[in-house]
């Protein structure tokens, strides 16, 4: 801190001196002392320090179970008893029947009719007076013919007249179907044998395990250069 005020305190003296030696040299601008600002170089130094190359870790190891396969003989279905309907045995038989006996039945035949077409004169033909009136000759009164107005007129005519006839119908005859028991219906017993099946399984013989194992971590030492000052500047006095 010292250094630093008297430099400053330098400085500016020499700054003094200089105003006052141009102006004693009439613009002559001679210095009498002059100062250089210098950038010192940066520091570093080299510590030893430790790095971890792998953490610490734990593996779990298994071991698998020792396996070996059996044969055993197992049921899979029991024997069992079942009773079975045995159903009836019928026959059919055929029996001709009548169904309706024979009998006499009027019919009525209806008239026999056609269509005739006629003309009538609704109103017949006459005449009447017209007047008449003409742009230049007056007035006139003719006698103008109506005709006659007629209509076409539809008459049913009898062609044959109604009547009945008797019809006779024959009896009739059907098929009737019986159902006849041959054997009656019965209960069976079944018995069904017990089945078994031979099968392989596995057996443990030894069972697996697990065990953890510790992995230390792996260190190495390793050296590093670090800055210790990053470097500064300063006034330093300069050489003519």
């Amino acid at each position: 801190m010292k250094n630093r005020v008297f430099i400053a305190t330098a400085v500016a003296f020499g700054v003094a001196l200089s105003t006052q030696a141009a102006a004693f040299d009439r613009g002559c601008h001679r210095a009498v002392e002059c100062y250089e600002k210098v950038r010192a170089p940066a520091q570093y130094r080299t510590v030893e320090r430790q790095v971890v190359i792998r953490p610490a870790r734990r593996e779990a190891v298994h071991t698998p179970p020792v396996m070996a396969y059996r044969n055993e003989r197992i049921l899979v279905r029991p024997a069992s008893v079942r009773h079975v309907h045995v159903p009836a045995v019928a026959r059919t038989v055929h029996r001709r029947v009548m169904v309706q006996p024979a009998r006499i039945v009027y019919e009525h035949l209806p008239a026999v009719t056609r269509t005739v077409y006629e003309t009538v004169v609704v109103r017949p033909a006459t005449t009447r007076w017209e007047h008449r009136r003409r742009l230049f000759r007056g007035e006139r009164m003719c006698k103008v013919r109506v005709p006659a107005v007629t209509r076409r007129v539809a008459r049913q005519v009898v062609v044959r007249p109604a009547s009945r006839v008797a019809r006779q119908i024959p009896a009739v005859y059907g098929t009737v179907a019986k159902r006849e028991i041959v054997r009656e219906a019965s209960v069976r017993a079944v018995r069904t044998p017990a089945v078994y099946s031979t099968v392989r399984r596995p057996v443990v013989i030894t069972p697996g395990s697990r065990r953890v194992i510790e992995h230390p971590a792996v260190v190495e030492s390793r050296k590093q250069r670090i800055l210790v000052d990053s470097g500064r500047t300063h006034w330093v006095r300069a050489r003519h």
